[in-house]
């Protein structure tokens, strides 16, 4: 069972080292059917006293500087094992300071075709606080069931420029279980307006266009060869985990960054 946090620690090293333990413990329980699940945490304004002759802009930097200290005195590096993986597996992180995306990029020397991973890493990292006090109560039944649902997607995207048409494919990604699970596959006759679609609006479907059929509904020789497909692209496990470990590493060090851009509002 875990300890409970600092109240004090927003820090996603706190998130981390839940989800590391839930993935030991949980991980026989943990069932395959993705789960919808939108959670939304709102926390109510309350007064407290204020030092005297502190302005608000003052008294609330302070608290915003101390947060900082405590989070730059966290370690927040990516570790070796995942920078090695993008040396041996090939792929190029492509995101930008200040941006939640991030794209990974690699030409598959097969076929020739590139090969896109776009995820969202506030959607990867996000851990509802619901969750964590399942993990804290020791209800291995209730804990199975919250982390089911921590889902989130991961879009592949394989473009064959020579054609100008891609394959494009949404999956789920248990972060609990660093693995994959596909929801959908369809074709994109014109893949390079797809693509700039992704770059100007992050838009990935098209609500009015066919996606194809539900991949659970497909024959079971069908979702096996096409998961095989997926496993020689290099979308398997280890992608699987280092999107997990980089989202931590980014979402850590943008949390850093906007203390620092508040603080200096303030100041």
């Amino acid at each position: 069972m875990l300890k409970a946090f600092p109240s004090t620690l927003r820090s996603v090293a706190a998130k981390r080292v839940a989800l590391q333990s839930s993935r030991f413990n949980t991980r026989s329980l943990l069932k395959s059917c993705p789960k919808a699940m939108s959670t939304l945490s709102i926390r109510s304004f309350h007064q407290s006293s204020v030092i005297l002759n502190q302005s608000p802009e003052a008294a609330l930097n302070e608290v915003v500087k101390a947060e900082s200290k405590i989070s730059e005195a966290i370690p927040n590096e990516l570790d070796q094992v995942y920078q090695d993986y993008l040396h041996t597996s090939g792929f190029e992180v492509v995101s930008a300071p200040g941006t939640a995306s991030v794209e990974l990029v690699k030409k598959d020397a097969d076929t020739g075709n590139i090969l896109h991973v776009y995820f969202d890493i506030d959607e990867v990292t996000d851990i509802p606080t619901e969750d964590l006090a399942a993990l804290e109560s020791g209800d291995l039944e209730e804990e199975a069931n919250q982390l089911d649902q921590l889902l989130c997607n991961v879009k592949i995207l394989v473009e064959n420029p020579s054609s100008n048409s891609g394959l494009f494919l949404n999956l789920f990604l248990q972060n609990t279980e660093s693995s994959f699970m596909i929801d959908f596959v369809n074709v994109q006759e014109d893949v390079k307006s797809f693509i700039n679609a992704i770059k100007e609006e992050n838009e990935f479907i098209d609500k009015f266009k066919y996606q194809g059929p539900k991949f659970a509904e497909l024959d079971e020789s069908l979702q096996t060869e096409f998961e095989n497909y997926l496993v020689s692209k290099g979308i398997d496990n280890e992608l699987a985990d280092f999107i997990v470990a980089f989202s931590d590493y980014k979402e850590e060090g943008e949390y850093r960054t906007w203390l620092n851009a508040v603080s200096k509002f303030l100041n």
